[in-house]
């Protein structure tokens, strides 16, 4: 697939990052990350680029056929700025993707985010949202009800929003430094291994491998759904 996609949000804490990373780079073949970031943040010492570097920017998107531009918040505004100096960059990127949490503060922020977009000449079309942290046990309509308030906001999420809910994956990855890449990764047979176990503390290694990836494969499942609504294609 062809695809630009930059994933911003006024705010931070809204999960781009972590987006990117579990969402989007998994089910969009080969993409490639470009991290717009002056504040390692993200706790990484991935390759980052400042928003100020935007002819380096603009060179990297088309190193790859599907590229992720995953923008921190100090450097969102500079990136409009840049967008409008650089006359038709904006046309570069497919799509906007705004991350948006329950918390008022995300929620107003989002709203500025994409009056912001929409101020300097993307189309509604190429804007799209996701709910991220959501509570599942919880209405969604009440959860993000002050971004929805907003008309525009309402019509660009439209009746199937893209929905992330809060897991504790990202919990228990840290408490059994575990790495995500390498439990998604992990396609091993952990009943075959468990019942081949020549010590019990192997066993109950494998045990805990075993229930990691059981919850992965839950978060993975709505992550599908939320990226088959998300409508990139």
């Amino acid at each position: 697939m062809y695809l630009k996609a930059a994933i911003l949000n006024n705010s931070g804490n809204v999960g781009k990052s972590t987006i990117c990373q579990t969402m989007l780079k998994p089910r969009l073949e080969d993409a490639e990350i470009i991290k717009v970031e002056t504040i390692n943040s993200d706790g990484t010492n991935d390759s980052k680029l400042s928003a100020k570097e935007f002819d380096e920017i603009l060179k990297r998107i088309d190193d790859a056929d599907c590229t992720l531009i995953d923008i921190g918040a100090s450097n969102i505004e500079q990136f409009m700025v840049q967008m409008l100096e650089f006359q038709g960059s904006h046309e570069l990127i497919d799509f906007f993707i705004v991350p948006v949490t329950p918390q008022d503060k995300q929620q107003r922020d989002s709203i500025a985010t994409i009056d912001n977009l929409i101020n300097i000449g993307i189309e509604e079309e190429r804007i799209k949202v996701i709910f991220n942290m959501a509570e599942k046990d919880l209405d969604v309509e009440k959860q993000f009800a002050i971004f929805l308030a907003n008309k525009t906001c309402k019509k660009i999420v439209g009746a199937n929003p893209s929905i992330v809910y809060q897991n504790n994956i990202f919990t228990i990855l840290t408490k059994s430094k575990l790495k995500y890449d390498d439990v998604y990764n992990d396609d091993r047979d952990f009943r075959t291994l468990i019942r081949a176990a020549g010590s019990k503390q192997e066993r109950q290694e494998l045990s805990n491998l075993r229930t990691v990836k059981m919850l992965m494969n839950g978060f993975n499942s709505d992550l599908d759904v939320a990226f088959q609504n998300l409508e990139l294609a």
